[in-house]
């Protein structure tokens, strides 16, 4: 078995018998908030019932915290099987993603039969999104997949640009898929949501998750919303019933209750992003401007991840990621004690 993703500390721990810190998974350094924490342990109780199929309470909250109608929100066990039954119930005969991004999205479309087209993102450009993406967007283009803010990038596209691609797919009636699960930790992050375009398009369909903001990528949580409810019908019935835990829709109860949360993790992760791309930087790595909770880097020392694991330290090689080459890692935001520990390992390594 090949694990193609960060944060397997358990294949670490079978290795080195111990646990490591681990930098390779994007998940908010500040941890578990207490209010979502509390409502899981209560949720306990409610384990020898089945959960709810519909996800009621949980879409009733997601409702009035974004102001659309429940139905309009599908829940899902993590982002991920949101993108694998959005594959399924779409299933576009074309589709064009970015390189590189999140490769979950290729691995649902492959097994659909879907004809992948690529609009691959330049080092020369800081692996921005530009207006060379609208050029590609053909006549016969059937679903276009954006990451926003990117991953491994960090990087969001411009809300105007944003705006010409959806206009763009709705001449031509394609599908829209905007993934904004890290959206969270920016500090603008109002100005960069395509929620109030929703009602332009009902084609459009936005893809978000808890997962990393209220750190609780064991527990899997993830949704999507769409003005189309009969795409939302469609996503509940592409498969198994009780996708999502009893435990896990108490999370998200509790979650969409914790105001302000957001916003005060956003400014943390920026001041302690800044510090560490500025020590990055001054080891000779070629850091991407980053606006989220993680950076990517650049270095010639292909072996780098490798060579920090014996030191207790995990990064993420993305040299996997379609459109990047090996040399290029990604490294989560954390706490300044625990970025004081990569930086001096990978200070080791280098000398």
């Amino acid at each position: 078995m090949q694990y193609s993703h960060g944060g397997d500390i358990y294949s670490y721990a079978e290795q080195f018998g111990r646990e490591a810190l681990d930098f390779s998974a994007n998940i908010n350094p500040l941890g578990l908030p207490a209010p979502v924490r509390d409502a899981m342990h209560d949720a306990v109780e409610s384990c020898v019932r089945y959960p709810d199929p519909f996800c009621r309470a949980l879409r009733n909250a997601l409702a009035a915290h974004w102001k659309l109608p429940a139905e309009h929100f599908f829940c899902a066990n993590g982002a991920a099987e949101v993108f694998f039954r959005l594959a399924d119930v779409l299933h576009p005969q074309n589709a064009l993603l970015l390189a590189p991004t999140f490769g979950e999205y290729e691995a649902a479309l492959s097994r659909t039969g879907c004809q992948l087209r690529f609009h691959t993102l330049r080092a020369d450009e800081g692996f921005a999104v530009t207006e060379r993406i609208l050029d590609e967007i053909s006549d016969d283009t059937a679903s276009v997949w954006l990451c926003s803010p990117n991953n491994p990038t960090g990087r969001t596209i411009e809300p105007t640009l944003l705006s010409d691609i959806l206009k763009r797919c709705q001449e031509i009636g394609a599908w829209l898929i905007v993934d904004e699960c890290f959206g969270d930790f920016l500090t603008d992050a109002p100005l960069h949501t395509m929620r109030p375009m929703l009602h332009e398009n009902d084609r459009l369909i936005i893809v978000r998750a808890f997962t990393k903001m209220y750190a609780i990528p064991g527990v899997r949580l993830g949704w999507c919303m769409c003005a189309d409810a009969k795409l939302t019908d469609a996503l509940h019935a592409a498969g198994q019933p009780w996708n999502v835990s009893s435990i896990a829709q108490a999370a998200g109860v509790a979650a969409l209750g914790m105001h302000g949360f957001e916003e005060q993790v956003a400014q943390f992760v920026a001041m302690r992003r800044s510090k560490l791309a500025a020590e990055l930087t001054q080891l000779g790595l070629r850091v991407i401007p980053s606006e989220v909770n993680y950076l990517l880097f650049e270095t010639e020392y292909v072996d780098f991840g490798k060579a920090l694991l014996p030191r207790g330290i995990m990064i993420r090689d993305c040299a996997n990621y379609r459109g990047l080459k090996q040399g290029y890692f990604r490294v989560a935001i954390r706490g300044e004690q625990e970025n004081k520990l990569l930086t001096a390992a990978m200070r080791e390594v280098l000398n």
